[in-house]
C-alpha cells in the first residue's frame, strides 16, 4: 500500500481481528487500513483534536506528530504524539471493526507528564483541583476526586506553534502556588518568569531580575525567593527585589500575609513581619533561629493554626513554637531521611506531619508520639518533589487523612493513610 502518509510512518498496529491495520506518523495522522483492499478507510488529523480547530496551521506541529498507536480493549484506536499526549480516536460505527468494538463518540486527548513533575499546589478549597508542573514547562491540572488530569494549563496570547504545551517555554518550573482571593495560579520557571494563570489559561507574565526557585502564597501576598533575593507581588504589582545577607533556601508565609518566615544557606531561620504600608522596606526582621540545624534548612511549612514551624535539612526534621520559638523537636530525634528533605506538609487538624525527601522515602510524624514514625517506602522513584494532605481541598470532606505526592517519576500518587496513623499514634 503506497502513500498511506505524507512523510514518515513511526507505527503501526492490527485490530483484534485483524481486518484493519492502524498506521501514525510525522504527518500528525493516524489513518485506518482495511488490510484486504489496502483501502484507507478513516483519517484522523490528530492536531486538529488537540487544538480543536485548524489555528491557521500550515505545517505539522512538532507535537502533534505521532510516535505510536495500538489497539487496545474494546478495538478502541489510541495514537501517542511527541508531546506525550495519548488520543484515544473515534471510529465511524459503519466500519465495523469487529463485533465487539466500543465507540467513542468523540476523540478523547488524555494528558500527563512526561518529565520528572518539579512542583504542585492545589485549587480553591472544595474545588478538588491540583496542578502539577514539570522540568518541560508543563503545567497539567487534574481532578482531585478521581485522580484523572482535566487538561495541560496553555499561554493565552502566545501561540503555541508546536503544540509541546509548554508553558514556560521548556525550562524548568520550580514551584506553583495558588492565592484563594484571586483564584489565580501562580508559577514560576527557570525562564525568568512568573507566569499567572487561572483554570487553564495562562492569562499573564512578569519577568524577574532573577531566576526563582521557589514561592510562597499566604492569602493575597506571593513571596518569591531568587537567587538574589525575594521579591513581592500582589495583585500582579512587583516589589523591588529585597536583597538578604545570605542565600535563602526555603520560604513560607503566614494564612493572613503578616510573618515571613525565610531559611538560609547558613543553617539558620529568619522570621519578618510583613508590612503592607511601608513599600520601601516592606519586611522587618523579628527573630533568628539559630543553632536548630547543622546543615542548611531545605524545607519549611508552617502549621495551619500558626503555632508550629517545620523545618527540614538533609537529614533532620525539627519543629519549633512560633509563639517563642522555643523547641519542640530538636535535631537528632527526626532523623530518619538519608537525603535532602524537598517537602513537609500539616495534616488539617495538625496533629501529623509529613516530610518527603530525595531518598525516594515519605515519613509520617506526630508530635504527641515523638518516638514513633510511619515509614512509606519507594514512594517515587528519583525523590519526592510535592506533598500535601488533602484536607479543606475535597468537597465532602474526607480528604483529612488523603496524602497526595508527587515525583520526579512523573507519578501523582494517594495515600490513604488513616488506618496507619490511628494504629501508630492513637
Amino acid at each position: 500500500v503506497e502513500k498511506v502518509h505524507k512523510s514518515s510512518i513511526f507505527s503501526c498496529a492490527w485490530n483484534r481481528n485483524g481486518t484493519h491495520v492502524l498506521t501514525c506518523g510525522a504527518d500528525g495522522f493516524a489513518r485506518l487500513v482495511e488490510a484486504t483492499s489496502g483501502e484507507i478507510v478513516h483519517e484522523w488529523d490528530v492536531a486538529l483534536a488537540q487544538l480543536g480547530d485548524e489555528n491557521g496551521r500550515t505545517k505539522v506541529p512538532m507535537g502533534a506528530m505521532l510516535l505510536g498507536c495500538a489497539f487496545i480493549k474494546g478495538d478502541v484506536p489510541i495514537a501517542v504524539g511527541f508531546n506525550g499526549q495519548i488520543v484515544l480516536l473515534s471510529v465511524p460505527s459503519s466500519i465495523g471493526l469487529s463485533s465487539s468494538a466500543e465507540v467513542i463518540d468523540k476523540s478523547l486527548v488524555i494528558t500527563g507528564h512526561q518529565a520528572p513533575i518539579s512542583a504542585m499546589t492545589f485549587g480553591a478549597p472544595g474545588a478538588n483541583i491540583i496542578y502539577t508542573a514539570d522540568t518541560d514547562g508543563v503545567i497539567v491540572e487534574w481532578d482531585g476526586l478521581t485522580g484523572t488530569p482535566k487538561g495541560r494549563v496553555k499561554n493565552i496570547g502566545e501561540e503555541d506553534l508546536d503544540l509541546t504545551g509548554k508553558v514556560h517555554a521548556g525550562a524548568t518550573i520550580t514551584s506553583l502556588a495558588f492565592s484563594t482571593e484571586s483564584s489565580k495560579l501562580y508559577s514560576a520557571g527557570w525562564d525568568d518568569f512568573i507566569r499567572i494563570s487561572q483554570g487553564q489559561n495562562c492569562v499573564d507574565k512578569i519577568k524577574m531580575e532573577a531566576q526563582p526557585n521557589a514561592m510562597t502564597c499566604g492569602t493575597s501576598l506571593v513571596v518569591v525567593m531568587t537567587v538574589d533575593g525575594l521579591v513581592l507581588v500582589k495583585d500582579e504589582v512587583i516589589s523591588e527585589l529585597i536583597r538578604l545577607p545570605y542565600t535563602a533556601t526555603a520560604v513560607c508565609i503566614s494564612k493572613d500575609d503578616s510573618m515571613l518566615y525565610v531559611s538560609g544557606d547558613d543553617c539558620n531561620i529568619y522570621i519578618y513581619t510583613v508590612s503592607s504600608s511601608d513599600c520601601a522596606n516592606p519586611l522587618s526582621e523579628s527573630h533568628v533561629i539559630k543553632g536548630g540545624h547543622l546543615k542548611a534548612v531545605q524545607s519549611i511549612a508552617l502549621s495551619h493554626d500558626g503555632t508550629k514551624l517545620a523545618a527540614a535539612d538533609s537529614r533532620d526534621v525539627c519543629v519549633y513554637s512560633t509563639t517563642d520559638y522555643s523547641t519542640i523537636i530538636s535535631k537528632g530525634r527526626w532523623c530518619f531521611h538519608t537525603q535532602r528533605i524537598a517537602c513537609l506538609t500539616w495534616s488539617p487538624d495538625d496533629s501529623v506531619l509529613a516530610s518527603g525527601g530525595n531518598d525516594d522515602d515519605i515519613f509520617l510524624w506526630n508530635i504527641q508520639k515523638k518516638m514513633r514514625r510511619i515509614h512509606y517506602r519507594f514512594a517515587h522513584r528519583g525523590g519526592i518533589t510535592g506533598l500535601r494532605f488533602v484536607g479543606g481541598n475535597a468537597t465532602d470532606g474526607s480528604g483529612d487523612m488523603m496524602l497526595v505526592s508527587a515525583g520526579n517519576d512523573g507519578c501523582l500518587n494517594f495515600w490513604d493513610v488513616k488506618e496507619d496513623v490511628n494504629k501508630k499514634f492513637k
